[in-house]
């Protein structure tokens, strides 16, 4: 594949982000911190390293009970929004150098996940097929929230690395070079976050596979793939993990049981490919036999722990109260208003998709291509199934095949004739969009709706402004909420929606719920200075629901203990929360059954 400027081909990468830009000032968004509660994080985390905090010390020391919360992002994703700090800091003032850096990232990001497609089109098909993949690939990204400006938690980047994953393992001429790169894109992506791991197994798997089948033919990318996602692994370990933690076994992010396994599978397969090349197929699978008994091996030994689910050990109250109502990490079946809709945007392309590729294989058209296809979007289903986050991974490994399909259907309906429109239809088909609208037409709205509520005006500025005016303290507030309490202001909270941050988790729900007489002693043993309400947060209405009596119910009816000392806000911000502060001393009561 000979890469050459082409105007139209630099028009289609361009489109995306300054699409993502204008949408963004269009929203009167631009310059914001993105919605989720992920990329106010990222950004306190961000902050923290810029105001000192150590490389390797991934500490949230304001969030959760005494001691903080260890966090388990990697530092990798922070790298791009630091270099272009680092750049626009030159002439700008900090803080608005930071402001343009982590605006400026997402959509730049985007780049990434194009080139990779992009490069996977050229290597399985032609300059037609690719334009139709870069087309496809502008309406699905165009406006899409993981890459609009401010969303800097890790995604973005993820996808984007696993994109230029795929693109590069599908050359067809294997060359070392590439599968090298391929194998340092799955390594670092796998650094960022281990959600990752099911594709990383299913590349992995069709580059084994593939030097199995070919043989010498397949040598040198099977040992550049090896070799760079090993060596990947350990470039990413030595630099993100303290000296400290390198015997420490981590099942949610990098740590030594994901190096020691996944370098057992890199040199082992580069070895393998290196020693058995030349010998028959049986010899060869044998040798790939042995290697994944070696990484299995490896796991068990080193992190046997990792082979449960590390959220098992929740107890039924948190499971309950907390993780189950965390809409990502919900079953895409599961219970929700918009569920038709959501169901059809979810997985309508990437079941489309994997027929088209599951009938290519019977074909025996493509056959590399659709063999790596049918293993990504299998996966991506299947994940998707167990948690609707994954559905952004479906729709990644979709654009390529129904983007070969449309330039397919084109290249047939112009040689019937030259005004032959058919392929627009299959342009339509590969839409998401379109396979939620029918949902969309049959939702209820008024079971939709704002979701929100009023929530946004509990999050006035002038709310914060407040807090700031407060010696620091920590605040009991919803999980939400945390985040953008530790981004605009110097105090700390209980809690915040990471598995991590169990015991804050299970603290507040304990404190949510208890019962007049418990409430005043059960805040003082978690240190809790400050009381935060908004009565459209989904997390005080779940709460009030599952125990009328407890502390959230009697709150949001406006039953106020006497050990709770009202803060009014600032008189522009007419916000319909509450902001307590806890009382200490002999002046207050040490029951609260007396409200005012």
């Amino acid at each position: 594949m000979q890469i050459r400027f082409d105007a139209k081909i630099a028009l289609l990468f361009l489109i995306v982000p300054v699409c993502l830009v204008a949408s963004s000032i269009l929203q009167g968004s631009s310059g914001q911190i993105g919605p989720d509660s992920d990329d106010v994080m990222r950004l306190v985390q961000i902050k923290d390293l810029l105001n000192g905090q150590d490389w390797f010390d991934l500490h949230q020391y304001r969030m959760g009970p005494d001691g903080g919360t260890l966090m388990h992002w990697s530092r990798l994703a922070d790298l791009p929004i630091l270099a272009l700090y680092s750049l626009f800091d030159l002439f700008l003032p900090s803080d608005t150098a930071l402001v343009w850096a982590y605006s400026a990232w997402p959509p730049l990001s985007v780049l990434v996940v194009l080139g990779g497609l992009y490069a996977g089109a050229r290597h399985v098909s032609d300059r037609g097929a690719a334009l139709a993949c870069l087309v496809l690939g502008v309406f699905v990204y165009a406006t899409h929230y993981r890459f609009s400006p401010g969303a800097i938690d890790h995604h973005n980047l993820q996808l984007g690395l696993t994109a230029l994953a795929m693109g590069l393992a599908l050359d067809p001429l294997r060359r070392a070079g590439r599968l090298v790169g391929a194998g340092l894109a799955l390594a670092a992506s796998v650094a960022i976050g281990g959600e990752v791991y099911v594709f990383v197994a299913a590349i992995c798997a069709f580059i084994a596979l593939d030097w199995l089948v070919a043989g010498r033919a397949a040598m040198r990318g099977a040992i550049g793939f090896g070799a760079g996602l090993a060596a990947g692994l350990e470039i990413a370990f030595f630099a993100t993990i303290t000296p400290s933690h390198y015997e420490v076994v981590a099942c949610d992010a990098l740590s030594s049981v994901s190096l020691l396994a996944g370098m057992a599978g890199g040199f082992g397969l580069a070895a393998a490919a290196l020693v058995a090349s030349g010998r028959n197929i049986w010899l060869r699978l044998g040798a790939l036999m042995l290697v994944g008994a070696i990484c299995a091996a490896t796991l068990v030994m080193v992190g046997p722990e990792c082979l449960s689910n590390p959220l098992e050990d929740l107890s039924p109250e948190v499971k309950a109260l907390w993780l189950d109502r965390v809409d990502e990490a919900r079953p895409v079946f599961s219970n929700r208003p918009d569920r038709v809709s959501t169901l059809g945007f979810a997985l309508g392309i990437s079941i489309l998709a994997l027929g088209l590729s599951l009938f290519g294989l019977y074909r025996r058209q493509r056959l590399r291509a659709n063999l790596l296809f049918s293993g990504l979007l299998l996966a991506a289903l299947a994940m998707t199934l167990y948690q609707i986050r994954f559905y952004v991974f479906g729709h990644l490994f979709a654009i390529i095949p129904l983007g070969l399909w449309i330039a397919d259907v084109y290249r047939a309906g112009k040689a019937k004739s030259p005004s032959s429109v058919t392929y627009i239809g299959a342009l339509a088909l590969s839409l998401p969009f379109l396979w939620a609208l029918p949902g969309l037409l049959v939702t209820d709205k008024a079971e939709t709706g704002n979701k929100t509520g009023d929530k946004a005006d509990c999050l006035q500025e002038g709310v914060f402004t407040t807090l700031e005016t407060l010696p620091e303290g920590r605040i009991l507030a919803s999980a939400d909420v945390g985040p953008i309490i530790l981004n605009q202001t110097g105090h700390s909270v209980l809690q915040g929606n990471y598995h991590r941050n169990q015991e804050g988790i299970r603290q507040a729900i304990g404190l949510w719920l208890s019962e007049p007489g418990d409430t005043q002693s059960l805040l003082a043993a978690s240190g809790i200075d400050y009381v935060m309400t908004c009565p459209a947060d989904a997390e005080t209405k779940l709460m009030s629901r599952h125990d009328p009596e407890g502390f959230a119910a009697r709150l949001k009816r406006n039953e106020i203990p006497d050990f709770l000392e009202n803060i009014p806000f600032e008189s522009d911000a007419e916000s319909p929360g509450r902001l307590y502060r806890i009382r200490r001393g002999d002046d207050t009561n040490q029951k609260d059954e007396d409200v005012s």
